[in-house]
């Protein structure tokens, strides 16, 4: 697990980084010219896909190029080298998706990754070399307002830019599962169950900041002429973080509230693929209470705290009956009703007793929490659920 945190510096460093931002550039440029492009045949259809250099002798030849002329600690080209390729493996990842194309991976911004054997960390002080045994930097981390969370946190890369620095922390953690609970990802709320009670988590706080904000930049978009191009791009600019930042705070209370337990969530990630044949109009409407981020919000912070976080395929989680496992096939409403057994409750609590089977049957543990040796069926025949019983959560509660 890992976190970071930056603060600002007044060393002088501008030409240090920018010639290991040049040296970048060199050895991404360099590695771009050896991709070999190859065809595959993927969902009936040839595509073509990088295969990037590897070897060790290709990567000796760059390092032993870039030491001719590098005037400061030769790690820092090792460094500049495992970044570059860092780089295009997220590239190229993305590129198999369709997000990215091709073209060559660029620097937008100057930085230093400052590996473990440049540095040394000792009672809270961090000693950076710069060129060995001439010149360095200090920073004492018992100055910061983050002392008291990392004092017991080892020390991991350094991102140095030229005016501030971050340092990673991390520390290794088992994750268990205790006290699971399943989502059903809302529009306006989070429904959750976990065996005994439901919970609710209003996100119509998240859906009202973007509407509001997406409605102050139609009209600034009607109102400013295309000859002031730069003053609409600047509000745009201002409105666009403003959003963003009022959001955050939002999903970031809530994660923290419920990071003290386990969590199950639908596997959202299919939203995206599902939603390019949908209208502009529906993807705005979709995506306006943030499912994702604040999915992955609450998994990095459970997980800090040793709690493990499931994903299921959300197939059908809301038209199965969480009573007998009939799948009704009509339209659903706001209440799900069983033609079969004739349950009826809320369509979101019945989806979220279905995910927090599925999570909990996916791990071999039966929902009263008896180990099973088979893949139990998503909703066995009989099992019933006490749909009286709710509670009500507020971001600032935490549930127990």
């Amino acid at each position: 697990m890992v976190k970071a945190y930056s603060v600002e510096h007044e060393y002088n460093l501008d030409v240090f980084i920018s010639d290991y931002t040049l040296l970048l550039k060199a050895i991404i440029e360099e590695i771009w010219g050896n991709i070999r492009w190859k065809e595959e045949k993927v969902k009936g259809r040839m595509r073509i896909f990088p295969v990037i250099p590897t070897s060790k002798e290709f990567k000796r030849n760059i390092r032993s190029s870039a030491l001719k002329n590098w005037e400061y600690a030769s790690h820092y080209v090792d460094s500049a080298i495992n970044t570059a390729y860092s780089i295009f493996k997220s590239w190229r990842k993305r590129y198999r998706k369709g997000i990215a194309k091709r073209k060559k991976p660029e620097i937008k911004r100057a930085f230093v990754y400052v590996k473990t054997t440049l540095f040394s960390y000792k009672d809270g002080k961090v000693k950076i070399t710069i060129v060995p045994r001439k010149r360095h930097v200090e920073f004492d981390l018992k100055r910061y307002w983050f002392w008291d969370r990392v004092k017991n946190l080892n020390l991991g890369g350094i991102i140095l830019k030229k005016n501030s620095i971050t340092f990673t922390f991390w520390r290794m953690k088992g994750l268990r599962i205790e006290k699971p609970v399943g989502w059903d990802a809302n529009l306006l709320s989070f429904d959750g169950y976990d065996g005994k009670h439901h919970y609710k988590i209003p996100l119509k706080d998240v859906y009202t900041i973007h509407r509001a904000y997406e409605m102050k930049k139609k009209r600034i978009q009607e109102k400013t002429q295309k000859t002031k191009q730069k003053t609409f791009k600047k509000l745009i600019r201002k409105y666009r973080n403003r959003e963003r930042n009022r959001v955050n705070t939002i999903l970031h209370k809530i994660s923290k509230s419920i990071s003290n337990r386990s969590h199950i969530f639908e596997d959202l990630t299919y939203m995206k693929m599902k939603c390019k044949s949908k209208s502009r109009k529906k993807n705005r409407q979709l995506f306006k209470g943030d499912f994702i981020k604040l999915q992955k919000m609450i998994e990095y912070k459970a997980n800090w705290n040793g709690y493990c976080v499931i994903y299921v395929n959300p197939r059908n989680t809301t038209k199965t009956c969480s009573r007998c496992g009939f799948v009704v096939k009509t339209r659903i409403g706001a209440l799900f009703k069983c033609p079969k057994c004739g349950l009826s409750m809320d369509r979101q609590k019945n989806a979220s007793v279905n995910i927090f089977r599925l999570g909990m049957w996916g791990l071999g543990v039966a929902p009263n929490g008896d180990e099973t040796d088979e893949m139990l069926p998503m909703n066995p025949e009989g099992d019933e659920v006490d749909v009286s019983q709710s509670v009500c959560v507020s971001i600032n509660d935490h549930l127990h």
